[in-house]
């Protein structure tokens, strides 16, 4: 074999191995980007699908409370809420049961105990107070209703103005010497009646210190005392002159002839 013919096969030998060498080196980065393609691609569909629950879960209506759950309140008032001109719902935030609970009407008498028989209004709990009041030819306004509620030690407390007419929601409160009202009116704003039930307390109390300095200073009677009565004495009859004289004469002592004798005699 000559030169020549070594050579053109040296160089068929490099050919081939580096013609063998690319195709591996091809084929291994062929692999690696698709494996990194699928990655990517699951990574894609895995966020797609975490953004579509939270876009729902931000769309969902939020409701405060389900019917379901708003029927299995106890009630104050009227059982059914949808049959009611209002309903509302209050919390005993008063930290004592209350045990009695009735509504008034501009200057009216007090409803009967509107509590159900043997269900005190417990501490921290959530009712639907349901109430139907018409009068004809008026119109409701707020403030036209009072509250009087009764603790279950007997204390009693009004809440002037109750807003039954403009209140969603409300919690009773309840202070030394009032009771007073934090509510979500139908516009969504929280009020609250605090201070307006503290100056009420504040008037009434000037009122009766009014009365009472009054009463203090106004003259007082002293008592009469008993005492015996005075006797007078008896009035004399007067004394005519005929009577008078013979008294006179009656008390001179009498001389008898006897004693003119014997005076003579001597």
């Amino acid at each position: 074999m000559n030169i020549k013919a070594l050579a053109a096969l040296a160089a068929a030998a490099v050919m081939a191995a580096s013609l063998s060498a690319c195709g591996k080196k091809t084929g291994d980065k062929d692999k690696t980007s698709s494996k990194a393609e699928s990655s990517a691609v699951e990574k894609d569909a895995e966020s797609t699908v975490e953004e579509d629950s939270a876009a729902e879960s931000s769309e969902a209506p939020t409701e405060s409370k389900p019917e379901e759950e708003e029927e299995k309140l106890n009630y104050i008032g009227e059982k059914d809420a949808k049959k009611a001109d209002y309903s509302v719902e209050l919390t005993n935030g008063t930290e004592h049961e209350i045990i009695g609970f009735a509504i008034n009407y501009g200057d009216g008498e007090y409803s009967e105990n509107l509590i159900p028989s043997g269900e005190d209004f417990e501490i921290d709990e959530v009712r639907r107070f349901n109430w139907s009041h018409t009068v004809s030819g008026d119109v409701m306004m707020l403030g036209d209703f009072n509250v009087e509620i009764t603790l279950e030690d007997g204390n009693r407390f009004e809440l002037h103005g109750f807003p039954l007419t403009d209140m969603l929601s409300g919690e009773i409160r309840l202070m030394d010497e009032y009771a007073f009202l934090v509510y979500t009116n139908k516009i969504g704003d929280v009020k609250d009646t605090m201070k307006k039930e503290a100056d009420i307390v504040e008037a009434e109390k000037e009122k009766e210190e009014a009365k009472t300095s009054t009463t203090t200073e106004a003259p007082i009677p002293e008592p009469e005392t008993e005492t015996e009565p005075v006797t007078e004495p008896e009035p004399q009859p007067e004394l005519q002159p005929d009577s008078q004289a013979e008294n006179s004469q009656a008390e001179q002592p009498q001389v008898t002839d006897q004693q003119i004798v014997e005076e003579q005699t001597w």
